[in-house]
């Protein structure tokens, strides 16, 4: 007895594209008269156990033209409910899940947090203060000359999933201002982090699918980078509160003696804005 797949086909779509149910057929040769039932059993063993997802359920004898030959179709379908609801999904329109990422990346400081030790070792020569440069060669005005050390900085990044009705996804408008947000910092209170805090990525959307009442759904990925702000110090001096994504900076002065600070400096390096648009 030989089993084979014939090219004949039909399937049935629902409203995602996605197959609901298919009838697949097949050919068996080389079927006795008393076979019929191990041919159609043969025939429902050899046919996938899935269709493009979709379980088998049962094979038919479809016709017997004669010659030791039997036509049968396997049918592809879930046996109490459509494809469709049992790929309904468990959320709901308004459903939101947050990521947190905490990680570092490596960066470069001329000046050390603080003093700790130092030990003159030749008694002859002058005392010399370093304050808080590292790696200074001991040089004053114009060739003085420190080193960089690279130090470690925390960087967090959150990805809120939020779940929506197509009807929102799809907006023009609701898309326009998340576009214009991207690159841009809160300006109040978000979720819990203070404004300055929380820069706005950008946002990845899903495909559709279907939630647990039957509503078509998306989700959309948004995604933050988070910088902490607070009471700074640099370079041994309290600056005060800085904002997350504000920079702090130094202005040096070289003038006689060694290099001196001449001012301080916070800019703002990304426009603030409110992120209540986004409606998560």
């Amino acid at each position: 007895m030989k089993i084979e797949r014939s090219a004949a086909e039909k399937r049935k779509l629902d409203r995602f594209g996605r197959c609901e149910n298919a009838r697949i057929s097949y050919v068996a040769s080389g079927v006795r008269g008393d076979e019929v039932d191990q041919a159609l059993a043969a025939v429902f063993a050899a046919a996938p156990d899935l269709w493009e997802g979709v379980p088998k359920n049962s094979v038919e004898l479809v016709r017997s033209p004669g010659g030791g030959i039997l036509e049968a179709v396997v049918d592809y379908q879930y046996p109490d409910r459509s494809a469709s609801s049992h790929r309904r999904d468990i959320k709901s329109n308004g459903d939101r899940e947050w990521l947190v990422e905490i990680s570092t990346k490596m960066a470069h400081c001329k000046y050390a947090h603080s003093h700790i030790f130092s030990r003159k070792l030749d008694e002859n020569a002058p005392d010399i203060d370093p304050g808080l440069l590292v790696d200074w060669n001991g040089k004053t005005g114009s060739a003085s000359v420190s080193g960089t050390i690279p130090i470690l900085e925390s960087l967090a990044e959150i990805t809120c999933i939020a779940t929506f009705r197509r009807d929102k996804v799809d907006n023009r408008a609701y898309l326009r201002n998340a576009v214009n947000l991207v690159g841009k910092v809160n300006s109040e209170a978000f979720h819990n982090w203070h404004a300055g805090e929380v820069l706005f990525g950008g946002l990845k959307k899903s495909v559709l699918f279907e939630g647990k009442h039957g509503e078509d759904l998306c989700n959309l990925y948004f995604r933050f980078f988070i910088r902490t702000g607070g009471k700074r110090q640099i370079a041994g001096m309290d600056i005060g509160h800085v904002d997350g994504w504000d920079h702090l900076w130094l202005l040096r002065s070289h003038g006689a003696g060694r290099e001196r600070i001449h001012s301080v400096h916070v800019s703002r390096l990304y426009p603030r804005s409110s992120f209540a648009v986004l409606d998560i």
